[in-house]
């Protein structure tokens, strides 16, 4: 706390009044950064593309450039909050759990979309969903152990495969 005091340039007081615990930052953290990420990363771009597996195949391909470009992996920071605190306060679950939701539900729909207008077909939306944020998350936790993108790699191009084959050329 006193590095990230020091950091923001704020008193010990001041950071007690808005985050009287670390668990508060933890929770404002997640609120208010983890989840504008997951929104500006994944949900704004499915919002504006009218080709899904195309805006699937630019996010992966602006995080992986965007990685290589930093020269390390950090991880997802959403599945770092998952994975390291939710399952310790159920607060913390709920609040992640509510990010990872929201992703969940703009992916499902832009499918639901495209099934209906029969832009896709034999794919569900929810099942679907959960594949991409699986799949993407597990490459991203692969990608931070090995401080490597090619798990992220393998899993852009098997996804784009994947979602070929159920998308029909327009």
């Amino acid at each position: 706390m006193l590095e990230l005091r020091e950091r923001a340039s704020v008193s010990g007081g001041a950071m007690a009044h808005h985050f009287p615990a670390k668990r508060d930052l933890g929770l404002a953290v997640i609120r208010d950064r983890v989840a504008e990420a997951v929104r500006q990363t994944w949900i704004a771009p499915l919002h504006t593309s009218a080709d899904v597996p195309a805006a699937i195949d630019l996010i992966f391909e602006n995080i992986i450039n965007e990685l290589m470009h930093n020269g390390r992996v950090s991880g997802c920071p959403l599945n770092n909050m998952a994975m390291d605190v939710s399952h310790h306060d159920s607060e913390m679950r709920e609040v992640v759990s509510a990010v990872f939701g929201a992703w969940h539900e703009a992916l499902s729909a832009k499918f639901a979309r495209d099934a209906e207008e029969k832009h896709a077909s034999e794919l569900n939306p929810h099942s679907l969903a959960t594949l991409v944020i699986a799949a993407y998350s597990g490459a991203m936790a692969m990608a931070k152990a090995r401080q490597d993108v090619s798990p992220l790699i393998d899993c852009r191009m098997e996804l784009a495969a994947l979602l070929a084959a159920k998308y029909r050329l327009r």
